[in-house]
């Protein structure tokens, strides 16, 4: 049956809204998210539903912060010559439609988390909290790199806690790995606007102390989520698969310090997207399979 044009422009416009929020970027955070929910049924399965839900309020949360943000950075985005063209900076989108797009986010998210747990539910309401006001971090602080790193480590905590109705200590450890890992390579992908941020009093690393010291934080700051990735590992003794797996995480972390060694800004696509997304993807790989393989014998 051929395609309507109805149709088309429909899914056009969605093509365009995920686009918008990067989409494609929410494999930084559900990683861990599906990690943590494995854990807190070690020995066990979490039932499908159970995941699918945790799948569906992470699509929620994801798509609030990003429509946020589009909304809130419009007028500086269009300044820059490389977001101009983000939809909502070119006028494609109207701020209120994407407002929408967002606060459809949010209560997805919210009628997911309802759908966890009452605790979950009540939890939703400051996440959201938090993830919106991420958008406002780099007009306060330099430090926003790890603000949005934590916003990504309430992952796995979200999950547990939905699951679960607790939240183990233990876990806090993923959550600052998460932070120094996404603080890290936010680092690097803040270095390709380090001279706007710096003409418009946006504050970010890169634009108050400069390329090399920017790159050297970076590096300090994989190291640190090395260090926590490998505690957690221990304090849940999660076995040699989940140590192998970080191992190759953290050369890929290595490669993409090799990548910026100069800081070609024409790496920085490159470091940013393909190895972190691996990243993730592999440490909930060994995890999993960690686990597996200990109910299994």
């Amino acid at each position: 049956m051929p395609e309507t044009p109805t149709g088309h422009r429909v899914i056009e416009r969605i093509k365009i809204f995920l686009e918008a929020i990067k989409f494609s970027h929410t494999v930084f955070a559900m990683p861990f998210a599906l990690m943590a929910a494995v854990l807190a049924f070690r020995g066990g399965m979490p039932p499908v539903a159970r995941l699918m839900w945790i799948v569906i309020a992470m699509i929620g949360a994801r798509t609030w912060a990003m429509a946020v943000n589009r909304v809130v950075d419009a007028h500086i985005d269009v300044l820059n010559p490389r977001t101009a063209q983000r939809v909502v900076a070119n006028g494609t989108v109207s701020k209120s439609s994407m407002m929408i797009f967002g606060i459809a986010g949010a209560l997805v998210f919210i009628f997911a988390a309802a759908a966890l747990s009452p605790v979950a539910f009540w939890c939703s309401f400051p996440v959201l909290l938090i993830l919106g006001s991420y958008s406002y971090a780099k007009r306060v602080s330099m430090l926003c790199h790890f603000w949005l790193g934590l916003c990504l480590g309430l992952a796995p905590l979200g999950a547990w806690v939905a699951l679960r109705g607790s939240l183990p200590p233990e876990l806090l450890l993923l959550t600052a790995g998460i932070t120094f890992w996404v603080g890290g390579f936010d680092i690097i992908y803040a270095l390709q606007d380090a001279k706007f941020d710096s003409d418009h009093s946006l504050k970010s690393i890169p634009s108050r102390l400069g390329m090399i010291p920017a790159l050297r934080i970076a590096r300090a700051s994989h190291i640190a989520a090395a260090i926590f990735f490998a505690t957690f590992g221990v304090a849940y003794n999660l076995g040699t698969i989940y140590f192998c797996g970080l191992g190759l995480s953290a050369i890929l972390m290595l490669q993409q310090h090799y990548v910026m060694r100069n800081g070609s800004p024409d790496r920085i696509e490159f470091a940013f997207f393909n190895l972190n997304g691996w990243i993730a993807v592999l440490l909930f790989l060994a995890a999993t399979v960690s686990l597996w393989l200990e109910t299994a014998a």
